[in-house]
């Protein structure tokens, strides 16, 4: 153990341009010295070399060889998908610098790179990618990740720490010009360390256990392109080329272009050094995949039905439900063309309809516990969504960190009444509206909505004036805006959901009276504001998701919201029937991207699809809902 703790204390106590308008391809520039040899940098068993994994328990090191498959060990490796990705083709194919907004810059990257470790979704546990282990020291800061030596980029060579370097370098080098990119990584995290050749160091400038997720979900590019050039060189000269990355595909620059409104083509590399790899089981099968581009929602529809794409994404409970149905289309009736929808936990955040607790009326939590049982959500969910939604319960619905026993906000008008009887609101005699003790009726002269929300709050409009309180809905161009600056008595809206909460801006009291933040609602409640600093510094998920349970109980139970609704499922699809597709559909969590990765092309149905298109046979229809995880029947 003494020659253990010596080897410890050598290894880690020192420290687009464009050429036309058409093609916007160029090679890179491919650096063959830099600052720190590779020849310098120790690449020993202790060090993190060959052999490592041997000890690596021995001396504190973390792993995880027990991979969640969530791919189809039976899927076919092959063919082509033609993917919809989006309206018009980005100004950029980097995934980050100025002009990277477009969800197809992020979707690229995660095929060409690969980050340290992946966070699954449905375990939430670690698991290796380019590294294989990973240790937190002692300080909570400060992390250390062991580079596989076996990974390797497009173009054959080594994956090392020194990418990991050069990458924190150029993310946070301003010269690209995206400030939320460079301030995010440089105010978390210290520059790295190469302490070896495998092994990197970083260290937190806060202590929190979230840094380990972020950093670890860097993804890595190779430090001989980025080691002589800086931020703003990166974005004029790289634009629509990719440096070589180790994931499994790579960008096709001949057929990529923006003629016809823009084609991005990537291929499946057959030397990607992870394919045999547990984790990629079932995985990236496609040889070929083309991301089209269609800006106009009719084409887009007619389009997929004459065959140019493989699987459209529905976003309307009215389409679903009367348009894209066997009376409307024979491509549906017939089978060619089957409707899915991939039942999972893919994650929500809290949303409905908020009150600003710092003003009256909703100062009083009779008044806020009243009004969420006067919104007849069942009623919109049968009149106007087709059925096709659930309701929320929570400020982390149909998650792990959803409380079981929070109050259920039905309509109940009844109930509704007594409470704001309670709270010195009545109906006299003759009178239609509720007044107070000074005569005072019961009016929200105005909430502020956006264009077209109008035809779903109407609703609550009536549901109010049936018990004898008016509200006023007042259209404007940014309600968002007017929620910011507390200037509001309710607002319709929420926040997007994540499998790592951070409960902090939305609840803690240290945010209720300050202007653009999430706590818009005035939250300062002293058992959730310790509830949440105990969440933070607690580095056990087990016990963090208990936490935020009891965060929740208390939280629901202070009726800062009218909770609204959510999609129960990840993709709600129509698909030309020629997929195969594992048995959970799109993942625990997944949505609309997750065929490229989880699918695959069947052979023989691809041919039985030929078959009946030209005979006119039918092909059986599958069932339409997949509930892999039985989500539908759980609270």
């Amino acid at each position: 153990m003494i020659y253990l703790s010596f080897i410890l204390i050598l290894n880690f106590g020192i420290a687009g341009f464009f050429d036309s308008e058409k093609k916007v391809y160029k090679t890179f520039d491919l650096i063959e010295t830099n600052v720190l040899s590779e020849s310098k940098l120790d690449d020993s068993r202790w060090s993190g070399g060959p052999g490592f994994e041997e000890i690596a328990e021995l001396i504190s090191w973390k792993t995880n060889i027990d991979i969640n498959i969530i791919g189809d060990p039976n899927a076919i490796k092959g063919d082509t998908l033609k993917f919809l990705a989006g309206d018009i083709f980005p100004n950029t194919l980097r995934a980050f610098g100025k002009e990277t907004r477009s969800q197809l810059n992020s979707l690229i990257e995660s095929m060409v790179y690969e980050p340290l470790l992946n966070f699954d979704a449905e375990t939430f546990k670690l698991e290796p990618v380019l590294a294989t282990h990973w240790r937190v020291l002692d300080d909570s800061m400060t992390f250390l990740f062991r580079i596989n030596p076996e990974a390797r980029f497009s173009d054959g060579r080594e994956v090392t720490s020194r990418d990991v370097v050069a990458t924190y370098d150029i993310l946070t080098d301003e010269g690209h010009g995206d400030p939320n990119v460079y301030t995010y990584w440089r105010d978390k995290f210290e520059r790295p360390v190469a302490e070896s050749k495998y092994i990197v160091s970083v260290k937190s400038k806060k202590k929190e256990w979230r840094n380990i997720y972020s950093f670890s979900s860097l993804v890595i590019y190779p430090s001989y392109y980025l080691e002589k050039i800086d931020g703003s060189t990166y974005v004029e000269k790289y634009q629509f080329e990719l440096m070589p990355g180790s994931g499994p595909y790579i960008l096709n620059t001949k057929r990529t272009t923006q003629e016809n409104n823009g084609l991005a083509v990537l291929d499946r590399r057959s030397d990607y050094w992870a394919e045999s790899h547990v984790r990629n089981t079932g995985l990236w099968n496609f040889d070929t995949v083309e991301f089209i581009f269609i800006n106009d929602e009719t084409q887009e529809v007619e389009r997929f039905f004459a065959g140019d794409y493989d699987t459209y994404s529905v976003g309307r409970a009215q389409w679903w439900s009367q348009r894209f149905v066997a009376e409307e289309y024979p491509e549906i009736e017939s089978g060619l063309i089957q409707r899915k929808k991939y039942i999972n936990f893919a994650p929500a955040g809290v949303g409905g309809i908020a009150f600003n607790t710092l003003e009256e009326p909703f100062s009083d939590i009779k008044v806020r516990e009243a009004f969420c049982h006067l919104w007849d959500v069942e009623k919109l969910m049968d009149k106007l969504f087709f059925n096709e939604y659930v309701r929320k319960n929570s400020y982390f619905p149909r998650s792990k960190y959803e409380h079981p026993d929070n109050p259920i906000q039905d309509y109940n008008p009844d109930y509704a009444l007594e409470l704001l009887e309670e709270a010195g609101w009545t109906k006299k005699e003759g009178d239609s509206w509720l007044t107070n003790e000074t005569g005072e009726i019961f009016e929200i002269k105005e909430f502020h909505i956006y264009q077209g929300w109008d035809r779903i709050l109407n609703y609550f409009v009536q549901d109010l004036e049936s018990i004898g309180i008016k509200l006023n809905l007042v259209v404007i161009q940014n309600p968002f805006e007017m929620a910011m600056n507390r200037k509001f008595k309710l607002y319709n809206g929420g926040w997007v959901g994540s499998l790592l909460p951070s409960p902090e801006g939305m609840l803690h009291s240290k945010y209720s009276e300050k202007l653009d933040v999430t706590n818009i609602t005035g939250m300062a409640n002293p058992k959730i504001d310790k509830l949440i600093e105990e969440y933070n510094l607690n580095w056990n998920m087990e016990e963090r998701i208990g936490i935020l349970q009891n965060l929740d109980s208390l939280a629901t139970r202070e009726y800062h919201w009218i909770f609204s609704w959510t999609a129960p499922y990840g993709y709600r699809c129509l698909n030309w029937d020629k997929f195969g597709i594992p048995d959970n559909g799109v993942g625990y969590a997944g949505g609309w991207l997750a065929p490229i990765s989880m699918w695959w092309i069947d052979p023989d149905k691809k041919e039985r699809l030929k078959d009946a298109i030209k005979s006119g046979n039918k092909i059986p229809i599958e069932p339409e809902v997949v509930d892999y995880w039985n989500n539908l029947n759980k609270k």
